[in-house]
């Protein structure tokens, strides 16, 4: 079984990348550059809203680094790029030339033409969100926004155009603890995704097929523009960054959802 995997530069996606290698040997990654993981806040906005901000993304980098360290990359082929160059027939060429069996995706900008005429049949994108209720950008953050703390978790499903559309092969969740805030479930959703995504990848070498599931129900398509500073008053103002607290103790009483598993 080739694999080839296509993913951003953070910590996180080299965690994941680094843990799929310890398990299985990859032929070659793509590695996006991504943005700084520190934001700077718009100008214009309330003291109170910089205050919430600088904390929400400066929290981040530390979860981060408390869950992942310093990660590297892996020691195999590595073709690096800009996000404009992802799509290129630079990157074709990389991956025509390691004939994959299976790309894993994640944390790259969309996939698309030309790029996405060569990929195999087993594309599998990881996004951090339970589709289709979250699709798009920062779902984690907008289960919490949402208080749904409990619908944090992360979706593995095929490659389509449209983002996060494709039919679902498996979906993961962390253990929640009270002591989490939104970060530690953002990085605890990538721990056990790591975990399940080498699980689906010895199923597969075992000759077993995946299940697929389409879609069903509503959601949201996020996109980045839909987040600002204002939606953190809720997340820290109002709940201190305790919704999970909240949430365990039962003073939030959110949707159940029935959670597409192989294993």
């Amino acid at each position: 079984m080739k694999i080839v995997c296509i993913s951003g530069n953070h910590s996180r996606h080299l965690y994941y990348l680094n843990e799929i290698s310890k398990k299985f040997e990859i032929e070659g990654s793509i590695i996006q550059s991504r943005e700084n993981v520190l934001s700077t806040p718009p100008e214009n906005i309330s003291d109170g809203d910089r205050k919430n901000f600088m904390r929400h993304f400066q929290t981040r980098d530390e979860k981060e680094r408390e869950y992942f360290g310093d990660q590297k990359y892996p020691n195999h082929d590595i073709l690096e790029t800009q996000p404009e160059l992802l799509n290129s027939e630079k990157s074709v060429k990389f991956l025509t030339e390691k004939k994959p069996d299976v790309v894993l995706v994640f944390g790259s900008d969309l996939i698309k033409e030309p790029l996405r005429n060569h990929l195999p049949n087993d594309s599998i994108n990881l996004h951090l969100g339970i589709s289709p209720r979250y699709r798009g950008a920062a779902c984690l953050f907008w289960s919490f926004y949402f208080l749904e703390p409990n619908l944090a978790g992360s979706t593995f499903h095929y490659l389509l155009s449209e983002p996060d559309a494709g039919e679902v092969i498996h979906q993961s969740l962390p253990e929640l603890s009270e002591t989490d805030g939104l970060h530690d479930v953002g990085c605890k959703t990538v721990l056990v995704s790591a975990q399940d995504i080498c699980k689906l990848l010895e199923m597969r070498n075992g000759q077993n097929s995946w299940k697929r599931y389409k879609q069903k129900g509503t959601g949201k398509n996020f996109l980045s523009r839909d987040f600002r500073p204002e939606h953190l008053r809720l997340i820290y103002d109002l709940f201190d960054d305790k919704i999970v607290k909240e949430y365990l103790d039962g003073n939030i009483l959110s949707n159940k959802m029935n959670f597409i598993k192989q294993f």
